[in-house]
């Protein structure tokens, strides 16, 4: 064979050969592996992305309960407060013009009583949806009376808060003079947080007075004056000084209820939320409320009030709004805030058909027993947030009068039965 031939042999057996491609079972298994390896992909994306959207609800969800609780305590505790004088020996002596119903005297030249107003609730329900506040000192507000939720509870604090400003050492000259004091804060003048119409008190460990403000204090030498133009009367109890104890207090009176907030979750649910009311106390017979939006997603506020029914035991019963008359105010001495809270967005499931557990009541999803009351049926994660408060400015014991006289005294409790009672 010649050379030529052979080469051309050998080329034509070393050429590639034409690829015949996939046969149409090799393509099937490979989409149907495609397809399975997408799928649980897939599956698992959702459920790691359900799981996110639970476990950001339920993180909503304690953020919101733990904050309404705290700013709740907080003045809570304080219910009453009024200084280093005792709310239960030492009476206000309210010479201010147009002070709030829970602070007027029963008649002129009477005292009143810090522990009676300090701490007071009351229940909101269908039926007294326009009546349940009569007598109160927001009656017919509408921001507070028309729009607490019924079913839910409606809470009022009231209590001092102590000023930056100090009154001088030199005090006052007399009871009707003005009260030279140093503002390092700028608290007082026509533009600061309190100028002339503002409601102020002044006490010492023995003495306590509210008065309405009658100037805008400038200059180095600030003083506060209390003219009868704004007052009863410009005279206090005593000319406080700054030597004998006497301090500067602010008056606040907060009232804590739960309103629907007018907007809707993404899902077209309600949604509610726990509301802060602070009174102005205007110099005016028509009272003024400033209203604000504290916690998100609250869609009830119960609470029981514990009263001391026997001071020889300190026994403690825990109460509804209702079981408490006026006279039995000054005996709460612990209360039970409750929370109902639900995050907005649909993350369960299936609906909710959980049970929970608030003060006095609970809350369920369909069919309510006696004592029972019912919340929403969706697929909104909720969770009950429930703590005991003690008021701190509480005696133990039982107020009892004196004998004929008017002075009061304390008849000392001699057992503590450990029931929460914040004398044990």
């Amino acid at each position: 064979m010649s050379k030529s031939k052979c080469d051309t042999a050998a080329l034509g057996s070393n050429m590639i050969k034409p690829q015949s491609g996939l046969s149409l079972v090799e393509l099937m298994i490979a989409l149907a592996l495609s397809a399975t390896l997408i799928l649980g992909i897939f599956t698992v994306y959702m459920d790691s992305s359900k799981t996110t959207r639970v476990g950001e609800s339920l993180a909503r969800v304690q953020e919101s309960g733990r904050i309404g609780l705290e700013i709740m305590s907080r003045e809570v505790r304080m219910a009453g407060y009024q200084g280093c004088s005792d709310s239960y020996t030492v009476p206000l002596n309210v010479v201010a013009n147009n002070p709030p119903p829970s602070l007027t005297p029963a008649s002129a030249g009477d005292g009143v009583y810090f522990y009676n107003s300090g701490l007071m609730g009351w229940q909101v329900t269908t039926a007294t949806q326009t009546s349940w506040d009569a007598g109160t000192d927001f009656e017919n507000i509408g921001v507070i009376e028309d729009d607490a939720l019924p079913g839910s509870d409606v809470l009022m604090v009231q209590r001092a808060r102590p000023l930056t400003a100090t009154i001088k050492t030199v005090g006052m000259t007399n009871t009707g003079g003005q009260i030279p004091v140093d503002d390092p804060d700028g608290l007082f003048g026509a533009s600061a947080a309190f100028s002339s119409g503002s409601l102020l008190m002044i006490a010492s460990c023995e003495f306590a007075d509210v008065f309405r403000l009658t100037n805008n204090p400038s200059g180095a030498n600030k003083a506060l004056a209390h003219a009868a133009t704004a007052n009863a009367s410009n005279d206090l109890s005593v000319a406080y000084a700054g030597d004998e104890d006497a301090e500067i207090y602010a008056l606040e009176s907060t009232v804590f209820f739960v309103a629907d907030t007018g907007r809707v979750d993404d899902q077209g649910n309600s949604i509610s939320a726990l509301y802060r009311a602070r009174n102005n106390f205007p110099n005016s017979a028509t009272p003024s409320f400033q209203r604000e939006e504290l916690v998100e997603g609250v869609e009830a506020l119960k609470v029981q009030y514990g009263l001391r029914t026997n001071a020889s035991s300190n026994t403690i019963q825990y109460v509804d709004a209702s079981g408490v008359s006026a006279a039995d105010w000054k005996n709460v001495v612990v209360v039970r805030v409750g929370m109902l809270v639900s995050a907005s967005g649909n993350v369960l499931e299936q609906n909710d058909s959980q049970a929970y557990e608030l003060p006095g009541t609970v809350f369920v999803a369909n069919n309510p027993s006696a004592g029972q009351q019912v919340h929403a049926a969706d697929r909104r994660l909720r969770k009950a947030f429930v703590s005991t408060l003690d008021i701190r400015n509480r005696r133990c014991g039982e107020f009892k009068q004196f004998g004929t006289t008017n002075q009061w005294e304390w008849e000392t409790a001699n057992n503590n039965g450990g029931d929460g009672d914040p004398c044990n």
